[in-house]
């Protein structure tokens, strides 16, 4: 940690039936000095991806959705998404109706043509070039590539969560503790962090 900046560390190691190590090292941010612990509750990002895979394969499981059904068939916007085929002489996007219909499949390999700006060379010369920029699944942009073209990291998991919330109803952020709080122990997994679970003085729960 000293050498590389970080503010701290947690580390488990486990086998199938029992853990074998956990360790936290540090603190929890640069300015309070509260140490971290084994339980200390972090953002995990991308790793949400994996918890959105599984529900939308529950429900492909349950016959409510199908892996390779165009997702226009529960999302209407995507009837007429449009992909980027290049610029013309005063470097307006040009854009034309996708070939191919976007599938679940599609969103959940990161084959879908969506792409986030921060990888994606296209994406930022789209966006600089007037283009919307999106946030999530609003509003939905064109899509970078036709679908399973190629692989590219993008908002196709953003918009598998969108398809489990068209399909289950309630939104994606009630979905996920109450589907895998008993059966995984996830119980502090969630997209908004429930008020009760700061701690904002270090004091345990």
């Amino acid at each position: 940690m000293e050498r590389r900046k970080i503010p701290a560390v947690t580390a488990v190691a486990a086998t199938e039936g029992k853990i074998t190590y956990q360790g936290a090292f540090g603190t929890r941010d640069s300015a309070s000095g509260v140490k971290v612990a084994p339980d200390s509750i972090f953002a995990i990002a991308s790793m949400t991806q994996a918890v959105t895979s599984v529900a939308a394969m529950q429900l492909v499981e349950q016959g409510k959705l199908k892996l390779d059904d165009p997702v226009s068939k529960h999302a209407p916007e995507f009837a007429k998404v449009q992909v980027l085929d290049g610029y013309d002489a005063t470097g307006k996007p040009v854009l034309r109706p996708a070939r191919t219909p976007v599938t679940l499949k599609h969103l959940l390999t990161h084959t879908s043509g969506l792409c986030y700006d921060t990888w994606s060379d296209d994406m930022q010369r789209y966006e600089k070039a007037g283009g919307a920029v999106p946030s999530g699944v609003a509003p939905l942009p064109p899509l970078m590539f036709e679908p399973g073209a190629r692989w590219q990291y993008g908002y196709g998991a953003d918009w598998a969560g969108r398809l489990v919330e068209i399909v289950r109803q309630p939104d994606v952020g009630t979905i996920f503790p109450e589907q895998y709080s008993a059966a995984a122990g996830m119980r502090d997994t969630s997209f908004i962090m429930a008020s009760e679970k700061f701690r904002p003085h270090g004091e345990p729960l």
